[in-house]
């Protein structure tokens, strides 16, 4: 009888264990399919020229003798790069072409000219990375293009809306017609991802390493977004009272939608990212309170109401760089 007893103690916890193993990959595996859209609604990487904002910048001068340039091998492109192949270091790389952050094909004439807004405050070590990858990425789409470095160079709450708008008024100044919201931490690793505005809003970094390459929730805009600097101004800009980390995304992707204004995809195999390793910035805790009271507030708050001080605006070869005093 004893020897039986421990016969069925044993059953016992191999069948208690067995369901517990069980019930914990029930857990993960619905996490996972729950936790963001592997396959969120895209465009059809066909139909995509269909879409294309095609504009360049009235101040572009080019050679008339000199074809447009061409996109389709772009767009069709299947060569991605491994987010662990991504280098530390360029020590070979070549800045040929470029001048003050800007870049203009030689062989064509492009059809797109592209404003680069990159927000930025004590992470020297990510835009040693990021500079020389992006004009590499850059270079080989036959668009013309800036990059811009937006710097908050005061002590107070990181306010990367804000400086958004700020870059977004110089790269207006400067006639850009297209204008792409970049954080400093995210590289594209799809040579198929053209690096232009469609004429609706287009959410670029749909499929991030971080967040095992799925879309989090569909209103996401936050990382990459191209925006026409038309439809910038009809949205009045970011909201500026976002002080810390998070909320002015989701705020600017609510004004898209009170426009009417539809938040565009290409297709995952051509909006993948890899992003650097960073600390965090302080969280917002008042996000969602201050996200409640914009609802009625988007005409007062933004582009049209930004406090600032430029201390300086100054040209590197491979950007430009504006420090801003909030």
């Amino acid at each position: 009888m004893p020897k039986w007893s421990l016969v069925q103690r044993l059953l016992q916890v191999r069948l208690s264990t067995c369901l517990f193993i069980t019930l914990c990959l029930i857990a993960v595996i619905q996490f996972f399919a729950s936790y963001g859209y592997y396959r969120y609604d895209h465009l059809a990487q066909e139909s995509l020229r269909h879409h294309l904002y095609v504009q360049h910048n009235p101040k572009l001068i080019t050679k008339k003798s000199k074809p447009d340039c061409r996109y389709n091998d772009i767009l069709q492109n299947s060569k991605s790069v491994h987010s662990w192949d991504i280098p530390r270091k360029f020590n070979d790389f070549l800045p040929n072409g470029i001048i003050n952050g800007s870049y203009t094909p030689e062989d064509c004439t492009p059809l797109f000219s592209v404003a680069i807004l990159v927000t930025y405050r004590n992470r020297q070590s990510q835009l040693d990375i990021f500079i020389p990858y992006m004009h590499s990425f850059l270079k080989k789409q036959n668009i013309h293009y800036k990059i811009y470095v937006i710097e908050q160079q005061d002590e107070r709450l990181w306010n990367k809306g804000l400086l958004y708008n700020i870059g977004a008024k110089q790269a207006m100044l400067d006639k850009f017609p297209c204008l792409i919201l970049h954080d400093v931490d995210l590289l594209p690793l799809d040579e198929s991802n053209l690096y232009v505005c469609l004429k609706q809003p287009r959410h670029m970094s749909a499929s991030i390493d971080k967040f095992r390459f799925v879309l989090i929730y569909k209103s996401l805009v936050g990382g990459v977004l191209a925006i026409t600097s038309d439809q910038y101004k009809e949205l009045n800009g970011f909201s500026n009272r976002f002080q810390g980390w998070g909320g002015e995304d989701d705020d600017f992707a609510g004004r898209i939608s009170k426009h009417n204004l539809e938040i565009l995809r290409f297709p995952p195999h051509m909006s993948s990212y890899t992003m650097l390793l960073h600390k965090q910035e302080h969280k917002n805790d008042d996000r969602h309170r201050i996200m409640e009271e914009n609802e009625h507030n988007s005409q007062k708050d933004g582009l049209n109401s930004i406090r600032y001080r430029v201390s300086n605006i100054k040209t590197h070869r491979l950007f430009t760089m504006i420090k801003v005093r909030l």
